[in-house]
């Protein structure tokens, strides 16, 4: 029961508010009205004909950028299971129109857009192959025997042939985080964990929770606290009442907490072998520095943003609150390595 003095303030406090003069600065305090771009025709890929002979299926995940005029341009190839079906999802990103996105009604660049082109097959089994199978089920008694180098070959073996559709490429990338997790490549296995959780439709309940959970604790320990947030909120956005979200909510909420504050982020990174490293912003500046090996440029793109860059190794890069959020692209050779440092405004490291 609320407490009558309560409620006699309450009543007394609004009587003074209706008594005294309001003043309305809705107009005066309004920065701006942003309406974000929308799809108004996109051309589904073409099939590879050689991957549709052999039943294969796939994905590939892209960036892209909406122009003023609603073309797309920019478009960068993130992942994909299988390389055979890249060229096709770019190919099909460069004829999307949409309708533009605007600020107070003049149309902007919208330069963070992110979508996953599926390739699926109708009449594929459902499953995976019977060689398949056995490869996968040689590797792990590999693995129980602590044979690593066996396991990689097999996996090599796989690699090498292609997977055949999306369970073969969820078991595929168990492997690999398998493997990795028992050389302790952290960032290995965070990938592959992460190419398992985009098959959450293949998996129990229990399965999908434990691999995010063990993503979760990955990304913590590789300070990519960006990863680890996404990561939580989608485990909790399918799988609410599942008890690794009420285990994993006070790491969460101080990931959250740590991010606001003055405390350092810096990550060890390096290009990998699509000649570039991605990094989605928590805060509104960074710095790259100790730079080993060649970076070429970067890009910030933002939600209303795009801007290229070349790359200095100690400068502050100051993010304006009005671009939005965004994501940093750092080009290089692959093995580059450098230091990232992602900063407050007024923070200095």
């Amino acid at each position: 029961m609320i407490p009558f003095s309560f409620l006699v303030l309450s009543a007394s406090a609004l009587s003074t508010a209706e008594n005294n003069t309001v003043i309305n600065k809705t107009d005066q305090l309004h920065l701006n009205t942003i309406v974000n771009a929308e799809a108004i025709k996109r051309i589904p890929p073409k099939y590879p004909v050689s991957a549709a002979r052999d039943g294969k299926e796939g994905w590939v995940q892209l960036s892209f950028v909406v122009e003023p005029d609603g073309t797309t341009s920019n478009v960068i190839v993130d992942n994909s299971s299988n390389p055979i079906f890249e060229s096709y999802a770019r190919r099909s990103i460069e004829k999307w129109q949409y309708s533009p996105a605007t600020m107070d009604g003049k149309a902007i660049q919208q330069c963070r857009n992110q979508v996953q082109l599926d390739f699926r097959l109708s009449e594929t089994p459902k499953g995976a192959s019977r060689k398949f199978v056995k490869q996968y089920k040689l590797a792990n008694r590999y693995l129980e025997e602590n044979n690593i180098a066996e396991a990689q070959k097999i996996m090599a073996k796989i690699e090498e042939k292609g997977r055949w559709n999306a369970y073969e490429d969820m078991y595929y990338a168990i492997l690999n985080s398998l493997i990795a997790e028992q050389t302790k490549d952290t960032e290995t296995e965070l990938n592959a964990i992460k190419s398992v959780l985009r098959h959450r439709e293949l998996q129990k309940e229990t399965q999908y929770s434990a691999f995010a959970a063990r993503a979760f604790s990955l990304a913590i320990e590789r300070q990519l606290y960006g990863d680890a947030k996404s990561i939580f909120e989608n485990l909790k956005t399918h799988y609410s009442d599942n008890p690794n979200v009420a285990k994993l909510t006070p790491y969460y909420d101080q990931i959250t907490a740590y991010l606001a504050s003055e405390k350092p982020l810096v990550i060890n990174a390096a290009i990998g072998n699509r000649d570039f490293w991605r990094y989605q912003l928590e805060r509104s500046g960074f710095v790259i520095d100790n730079v080993e090996g060649n970076l070429t440029n970067l890009e910030v793109r933002c939600d209303n943003h795009h801007s290229q860059f070349l790359v200095e190794a100690g400068n502050k890069w100051q993010i304006p609150e009005s671009w939005g959020t965004c994501s940093v692209y750092v080009f290089g050779d692959a093995d580059a390595t450098f230091t990232f440092a992602d900063v407050h405004g007024k923070q200095v490291i």
